[in-house]
């Protein structure tokens, strides 16, 4: 069985991914795809309270058992009231930029199971109109969903099954590129979902056998921040799969794997992300990996850490631009992603002291 990593089937499970909403804590849809998914490949996934999916994979060493994970939630919003118009006051559910998605379809995900199609406006929606519209700041207080259907008042969209706390999901206007380039929302996280399922793809296809026991985990509140606060007892260690960024700070570009070494918490553990570093330098092409300190930026693995999880963490992932926008990557960024957790899952676990 080929070593050799498939970018146009990575690309496609990715666009497959991001056409199924999982805003955060969102999870009626996604969860029934993840289990279809890995079912294609024999695998069975379970789910515990917090709706973090897990596949289990047997290793050499079933006496350890480690962790990658890639968070199912996206930013997304959630319906908070009404304006006297029927339109829809909302407020962010992750870090979302309102100016990033001005203009942008959506569905509003109600809770008798309707979906309503949408729109995001600024309230001072139009040049044309509002002499201020230039100026207005794009914020909770002045952006509104507006519904894609004759709704002129509260009432009209109550009766559409709209209520406070509907989740609302961004259309990912997914757009892929004849050179290998990716524009979409979701990229956070779904490529590094996309991966994981590859390599799980990639171990059944194969017969290749993980070092030790490990944990595929697919949490759901990544971007609210908790999404590794809960983390099976017998997981030594978590590594999380999830962005990394390109800026000023970053010797990064869309083609590369970014290892975060730091986050906005502090440092990862030293000798796991010492053994991610070593991995990268035989595993990936040299050109494409770097290491990272990332500021405004955490993961699950750090959020397992600092909430008490007794486990090394590490986290590493496809360099991103744009992110919590309209993103963009290179195919090359998840094909070097894949080459660095397969390397991390067939060389097992950080040596206890």
């Amino acid at each position: 069985m080929s070593n050799t990593i498939d970018a146009a089937y990575l690309t496609d499970l990715f666009h497959e991914l991001v056409e199924v909403d999982s805003p955060v804590g969102f999870y009626t849809d996604i969860e029934p795809y993840m289990a279809s998914k890995v079912a294609e490949w024999g695998y069975e996934m379970y789910w515990d309270r917090k709706h973090t999916g897990y596949v289990r994979v047997p290793g050499r060493d079933r006496s350890r058992c480690v962790c990658v994970g890639a968070h199912l939630d996206t930013i997304g919003l959630v319906v908070r009231g009404f304006n006297d118009d029927g339109t829809l006051r909302v407020r962010q559910v992750g870090g979302i930029n309102y100016h990033s998605i001005e203009g942008s379809s959506c569905r509003i995900h109600c809770r008798d199971g309707r979906v309503v199609n949408g729109q995001v406006i600024c309230n001072k929606h139009s040049v044309h109109v509002f002499e201020d519209c230039r100026q207005v700041p794009r914020d909770e207080n002045n952006m509104s969903v507006s519904i894609v259907a004759d709704v002129k008042n509260p009432a009209d969209a109550r009766a559409l099954g709209v209520t406070e706390g509907a989740l609302i999901s961004i259309d990912p206007e997914y757009e892929a590129f004849d050179n290998g380039y990716i524009i979409s929302r979701h990229i956070d996280d779904k490529a590094c979902v996309a991966v994981l399922l590859d390599v799980l793809k990639w171990l059944k296809e194969s017969g290749e056998v993980p070092a030790c026991d490990t944990l595929f985990a697919f949490p759901i509140y990544e971007e609210i921040g908790h999404g590794g606060a809960y983390v099976p007892e017998e997981v030594s260690e978590y590594v999380a799969l999830d962005i990394t960024l390109i800026g000023p700070d970053y010797d990064a570009d869309e083609h590369s794997v970014g290892i975060a070494a730091s986050d906005h918490h502090g440092p990862y553990d030293w000798d796991l992300t010492n053994k991610l570093i070593a991995a990268a330098g035989e595993a990936c092409d040299k050109d494409k990996w770097n290491v990272q300190v990332c500021f405004h930026f955490s993961t699950d693995a750090m959020a397992a850490y600092v909430l008490g999880s007794n486990i090394y963490a590490a986290a590493f992932g496809p360099a991103c631009l744009n992110t919590h926008g309209r993103e963009r990557c290179h195919v090359d960024a998840l094909v070097e992603t894949e080459k660095l957790c397969r390397a991390y899952v067939m060389g097992g676990a950080k040596e206890e002291a």
